[in-house]
């Protein structure tokens, strides 16, 4: 989204483009970058016409036709007389493929006159005349359903509009099929009628590798809409398996403990204070038993009575239990699963067994004050917890979820129902948001109050009044995630160095990022040999990005790709097979009449307008402006969430992997949810085991994305990231809380850096973070250096916030944070106020290991950053407006 939108100023780049709109859609016919498009040189004729000149066609409830893959059907009120002209009814279709690969074509039905609700289609074998066969098992329609994002086969039903034309597509696996002609036939039925057409498959050539997939113009890809690669019970590299002792479950510095009712009577966080370690000790998140109350109209308290707990599955990578609780008046089974990484999935069904007339019901959540320093979510921007918040639901705004917390143990509360759905994200979300959950939503009766005592601070997420009818189940589901997920890994906060923009030419990047000392590059969409977004391996550049990657790898660097799944650019082949499924993977939108005052307040692109029509919502848009797709513009729409789309992301990612041989992947904003990115992750590891994924996004705390916070909105996908770049959009003024909680990425287990404008390199330091190579302002190579020279990835990183940081400041707007090693150690100590402030370091000698009288404490010069200076003591220091030091103890040897 950084290439659009900046809403500090709300500065637009979009007019420009405008602009150049009409002329570009012509360039895209001259350069044959829409070749995959339906050919717009055939005659076609209306559907309204094609009545009236095929008459004896048009008296049938339906018609079908087919068309091989390399014709897609494109528009749904339009027929191509040769369809028409020829009843393959009649006589065969002619298809041709070769041994091995995944071969897809399309069958068209047109609804003549009425709607064709629930069409079925049938296969048979592909039978040749010396007795081989191609199984009926072996072929599908994707419209009629498959394998889902979570691996699980599923059924859709098929309905066509009056006058309307509907492709199917169909897919054969040739995996094992010897050369041959094989027919066979295809019938189409309809409320008991039904219509059949004879298909001629001819099976020749050579065999082609990995069903065809190498080659996109085959539409063999289609193959990965049912992908489950990565879905297994395997856990993720760097954490370890859930493990049960009576009630109490252990995951990776955390400790779980389930209460009779089968909510959660206590968690542990065993992580240090900046998140560098795992101790020994561990310390509460609660401060009591999760409560579920039932408060009925007179105000007395149903009293549940729990079952027996019942663990229904035990894997290395999950566990699950259920418990049934019963009173007179109504039932709850709680039914709860821990995964590896802290994320716990609730599923609370409460029963009325007879009327019951409640005053309310909730969840009441007790914290540990100590562990509830800092807050984000439901309308709060993350930094520190106010002392009451109240909150209620309001879908116009992106918000469910609640993260309270202290840098080494927090917990996120999501609340959910049985009608939830994925929203869309960023500028979309009013085209898509939230469903308001009847349960806890309650006709917007309900909310979230936090309030505090002593010693705790209780989350009251209420539901209000209501009557319940004897029967009547209401789903009060919730999703925790437990952080941190993982200490910091220094390695990757201080050794990973990204270069990320720098223009266009992809292949200048490698001597730009060497030069920055950059050894990780990422690669934009938008780019000379990435020109689409979201597609990086069109037949056309994966040549040239496969010589890229090898030539990043010639020189010790690693290469990752842009690569999400929030929109998707219509110059793919699969775009029209796409398109076709019916909003299961594009979302159907407005379609032409679709607005976003950031990218299309006029409305979309022509070629949209044109060639779409309806049920789409207009996203990115660019123009290439270099290479051999030089002039062309890039147009997408937005996607469906949690769709199969999902699993042709991952296997678009394996074959990256394998074939290009990329280093991971770069998110900026997501669709994804985080079972898929567990799957990414999964695959990362397993080909390149030192791969990374980098999660971007815009800030989102505002009213075109519904006020949600970034990481808040993004938590679950946190665990299986290795960074997170959250700074577009950010006012780095902001005072040092919101920066520790919504920039830093460290109560999360995971290393930050800036964007916006190049950040604050003097308070980033603070945190240890810089800018990265190649965007521009405040850039980190001589940060990098002073890194290097000084050892940084060695040294303890101790944070401002800790109670036991050996240097801490008399100016509530200067802070300090140490890099402690065993010789030497450095400060670094940043001013959040604009003008300049006097401020003394205390230091304790002790706590940093190091005798005073012994060490000697110097400003050491880094370029562009800071002056040279040699230090008697920090007692009394002055600290210029907005930037701040880097200031080295040593040892005298």
């Amino acid at each position: 989204m950084y290439y659009l939108i900046r809403l500090a100023g709300r500065i637009y780049r979009t007019h420009i483009l405008q602009m150049k709109q009409y002329f570009t859609v012509l360039l895209l016919v001259i350069i044959n970058v829409n070749a995959y498009s339906q050919d717009i040189t055939t005659s076609y004729i209306s559907t309204t016409a094609a009545i009236n000149r095929y008459s004896a066609i048009s008296k049938q409830p339906f018609y079908i036709f087919p068309e091989t893959r390399e014709h897609p059907l494109k528009w749904n009120d339009s027929l191509q007389e040769t369809w028409l002209q020829k009843d393959h009814t009649k006589s065969s279709f002619t298809l041709h493929a070769q041994p091995g690969e995944y071969f897809v074509y399309q069958v068209g039905v047109w609804a003549t006159k009425n709607e064709l609700n629930d069409v079925n289609i049938r296969f048979s074998d592909l039978k040749t005349t010396d007795g081989k066969a191609i199984s009926s098992s072996q072929i599908s329609c994707f419209h009629k359903g498959g394998i889902n994002y979570l691996g699980k086969p599923f059924t859709k039903k098929i309905t066509v509009q009056p006058g309307k034309v509907q492709p199917l597509w169909i897919g054969i696996d040739l995996s094992d099929v010897s050369k041959g002609i094989y027919s066979g036939t295809v019938t189409v039925m309809v409320n008991n009628r039904s219509q059949t057409l004879t298909i001629q498959l001819t099976v020749d050539g050579d065999p082609v590798e990995d069903h065809g997939v190498n080659e996109g113009k085959r539409l063999s890809r289609m193959y990965w809409l049912n992908n489950t690669s990565g879905i297994n019970d395997e856990i993720t590299k760097g954490y370890q398996p859930v493990a049960r002792n009576g009630n109490i479950l252990q995951i990776l510095g955390r400790t779980i403990a389930i209460a009779p009712n089968g909510l959660l009577a206590d968690i542990k966080s065993y992580f240090t204070a900046s998140n560098q370690h795992i101790s020994q000790n561990g310390t509460s998140i609660l401060s009591n038993a999760f409560r579920f109350i039932i408060e009925k109209e007179d105000g007395t308290i149903v009293s549940l009575k729990p079952g027996d707990i019942e663990f229904t599955e035990e894997l290395p990578g999950a566990v699950a239990w259920k418990v049934k609780n019963t009173a007179a008046e109504c039932e709850l089974v709680c039914s709860g699963r821990l995964e590896f990484d802290g994320f716990v999935d609730y599923k609370l069904a409460l029963k009325a067994l007879k009327q019951l007339k409640v005053k309310d019901i909730r969840l009441e959540v007790p914290v540990n004050k100590t562990k509830a320093e800092y807050m984000m979510g439901l309308n709060h921007e993350g930094g520190l917890r106010p002392e009451t918040w109240q909150w209620k639901w309001d879908t116009t705004r992106n918000q469910d979820a609640l993260w309270l917390g202290a840098v080494n143990g927090g917990l996120r509360i999501k609340l959910k129902s049985d009608n939830y759905v994925l929203p869309l994200v960023n500028i979309y979300y009013d085209f898509a948001p939230l469903h308001l959950p009847p349960s806890w939503g309650n006709d917007s009766k309900g909310g979230v109050n936090v309030s505090e005592n002593a010693t705790s601070v209780i989350v009251n997420a209420y539901s209000g009044d209501r009557e319940m009818k004897a029967g009547k189940v209401l789903h009060y589901d919730f999703e925790l995630l437990v952080t941190p997920f993982r200490t910091i890994s220094s390695d990757v906060k201080y050794g990973d160095r990204y270069f990320h923009g720098g223009g266009t030419n992809a292949f200048s990047k490698i001597e730009k990022a060497k030069k920055a000392g950059a050894n990780i590059i990422n690669i934009h969409h938008a780019e000379d040999i990435y020109p689409f977004i979201n597609y990086p391996y069109l037949d056309e550049n994966v040549a040239e990005l496969t010589q890229l990657v090898k030539s990043a790898h010639a020189d010790s660097l690693r290469l990752k790709l842009y690569y999400t799944t929030r929109e998707l650019t219509k110059n793919i082949p699969e775009f029209q097979a796409f398109y076709s499924l019916d909003g299961e993977l594009l979302y159907p939108g407005p379609g032409n009449a679709s607005r976003t005052e950031a990218l299309h307040p006029k409305g979309p692109n022509e070629w949209l307008i044109k060639n779409v029509r309806e049920k789409y919502i207009p996203a990115w848009y660019s123009l290439v402006n270099e290479g051999k797709f030089k002039g062309a513009i890039d147009l997408s729409v937005i996607t469906t969430p949690n769709s199969r789309l999902n699993n042709f992301y991952i296997g678009g990612l394996e074959w990256m992997l394998k074939n290009l041989t990329i280093d991971g992947i770069y998110i900026d904003d997501a669709a994804l949810d985080r079972f898929t990115l567990k799957r990414a992750r999964k695959l990362i590891d397993q080909y390149r085991p030192n791969g990374r994924i980098d999660l971007h996004s815009w800030n989102h705390f505002n009213s075109w994305a519904g006020y949600a916070s970034c990481l808040n909105l993004y938590m679950d996908l946190l665990p299986y990231s290795d960074l997170v770049w959250i700074g577009e959009g950010r006012d780095y003024n902001r005072m040092p809380d919101h920066w520790l909680i919504e920039v830093s990425g460290i109560p999360f287990g995971l290393p930050g850096q800036m964007l916006e404008g190049g950040g604050n390199p003097w308070r980033g330091m603070v945190y240890g973070i810089t800018n990265r190579a190649g965007w521009g302002g405040n850039t980190p190579e001589e940060l990098w250096k002073f890194w290097d020279g000084f050892s940084l990835r060695e040294k303890e990183f101790v944070g401002y916030w800790e109670k036991d940081c050996p240097v801490t400041t008399d100016n509530k707007m200067v802070v300090a944070s140490v890099f402690k090693g065993k010789k030497e150690s450095i400060i670094a100590v940043a001013n959040w106020s604009k003008e300049d402030h006097p401020a003394a370091l205390a230091i304790d000698w002790y706590a940093l290991g190091l005798e005073a009288s012994a060490c000697s404490i110097s400003i050491p010069g880094i370029k562009k950053f800071q002056e040279e200076q040699a230090l008697q003591s920090v007692s009394a220091l002055n600290i210029p407006g907005g930037k701040g030091y880097m200031i080295v103890i040593t040892e005298n040897k």
